[in-house]
């Protein structure tokens, strides 16, 4: 679920790398500055109003409405609070953004922009490195996004880096699951402007995260492997899960986890751009399956299989897969023998 009502705004740079999934977007010819925003009315002032008992002119105590004004005019009630919270503004958020990326020497491009909710969150996704955040591994090019959230529903201000750009409520979700190299929270409680003008030191994180990922990768393009070597660190994977879930498998694998394990070993070996020769192909053969080939269902529809690869299960696989060879989990001695033990059953 996209989560863009009618009275929300999601804004994108002009061009057909920034389309979204949804359609959904506006978009802008013009870089987007804070003037920018300010003009598709993405910075509603959001402010805190008494609360009186149903009927009578009895104030709430210690409790208070979460008000903002959308484009139309009206009056929306975002949430109630407590005297104690500290509103984030999404001007605030907008503010931090640009003054954290001064001073890093980072190149920096605003990819999406836009509110959720009913006005009830507000994100902002910067592309971090080229014009569109690229950067190139192993001849594969990768994008990279620092994003920043803030909300009026209850959660914290957040800035975290993650592979993906948020446009959506989806997206929004799926770019906070996994591992961070920056990752920034806020409470709504107490001096929240100082706290957000300590986030720019984080920031230089992002590319000394980016050099530990191009090395994981060129290590694994380094392990050679053959056929079977791929076939067999393939199958750990799904022992080592099958374990997680309390199943002994001491009848073997199932004919579909079989099929799993040899879809895998193909795309690894015949897949885009693959040769079957590395660990890198491994781990691209996973991608591959878990993103459009049968990892993500082999009946399903188009928009079910795109949602499986970027926010359910085959999301979830494709994450696991990658830790389970960067770390070296494939190299265990006991993973081995009782891969080769279930594998021979077949």
């Amino acid at each position: 679920m996209h989560n863009i009502t009618k009275i929300d705004t999601v804004l994108c740079p002009e061009g057909s790398k920034y389309r979204t999934w949804h359609g959904l977007e506006q978009t802008t010819p013009l870089p987007i500055t804070e003037r920018v925003a300010e003009d598709y009315e993405l910075l509603p002032h959001v402010s805190k109003q008494h609360m009186y008992v149903d009927g009578l002119e009895k104030e709430v105590k210690n409790f208070k409405a979460l008000t903002t004004v959308d484009k139309t005019g009206q009056k929306v009630t975002l949430d109630v609070v407590t005297d104690r919270y500290s509103i984030i503004q999404n001007r605030q958020v907008f503010k931090t953004m640009s003054e954290s990326f001064k001073g890093t020497g980072l190149e920096y491009t605003l990819s999406c922009i836009g509110t959720l909710g009913g006005l009830k969150k507000f994100f902002i996704s910067v592309a971090v490195g080229d014009d569109d955040g690229g950067f190139m591994v192993n001849d594969d090019k990768f994008y990279g996004n620092v994003n920043f959230i803030t909300s009026h529903d209850g959660g914290s201000f957040h800035a975290h880096d993650s592979l993906t750009r948020i446009v959506c409520a989806n997206t929004l979700r799926s770019s906070l699951s996994g591992q961070k190299n920056v990752d920034f929270k806020i409470r709504h409680k107490g001096d929240t402007q100082a706290k957000c003008e300590d986030l720019s030191r984080y920031l230089k994180n992002v590319f000394t995260a980016r050099e530990v990922f191009i090395e994981k990768m060129g290590r694994l393009a380094d392990h050679k492997v053959n056929g079977e070597d791929i076939r067999q660190v393939v199958g750990g994977y799904f022992v080592m899960e099958s374990f997680k879930r309390g199943e002994k498998l001491e009848e073997g694998f199932k004919t579909r986890s079989l099929n799993m394990i040899d879809g895998i070993t193909d795309l690894a070996i015949n897949g885009q751009g693959n040769r079957g020769q590395s660990l890198y192909d491994t781990l691209n053969g996973a991608t591959e399956f878990w993103t459009s080939g049968d990892g993500v269902g082999q009946s399903a529809t188009a928009g079910k299989k795109a949602y499986s690869s970027e926010f359910g299960t085959a999301a979830a696989n494709k994450e696991r897969f990658a830790e389970y060879l960067t770390s070296g989990l494939f190299q265990s001695t006991d993973l081995e023998a009782n891969t080769q033990r279930i594998l021979a059953l077949a």
